[in-house]
């Protein structure tokens, strides 16, 4: 009884050391975990979505052009007239593309 008169009071509850400490633990390692593992995630999922993109992107072209040549085969004439036809366009995107090329630091 002469030391509650004291003033030896005990902790509200829920204010438990312990439990601080814990959570102040749990919070640096979340940080830490967020800063080291999080650029990482961002840098592998773009790497996954660009070449998937690049994959279906692809695929896309190269059925567009085969689209494209079966239709320039429904015009009348000789099939030498639609791969001509296709080839010259082809041709030119080529040519296009070429002179938008950087010239090499080599």
């Amino acid at each position: 009884m002469a030391a509650s008169a004291i003033g030896a009071t005990t902790p509200p509850a829920g204010t438990d050391w312990t439990d601080q400490v814990t959570d102040l633990i749990v919070d640096v390692v979340d940080r830490v975990h967020d800063k080291a593992t999080g650029p990482l995630l961002q840098a592998s999922r773009a790497l996954v979505y660009g070449a998937v993109a690049f994959i279906v992107g692809f695929f896309l072209l190269v059925a567009l052009v085969i689209m494209f040549v079966r239709l320039l085969d429904l015009l009348p004439g000789d099939i030498w007239i639609a791969y001509t036809g296709a080839g010259a366009i082809l041709t030119l995107a080529g040519v296009f593309f070429w002179s938008k090329r950087r010239a090499s630091t080599l």
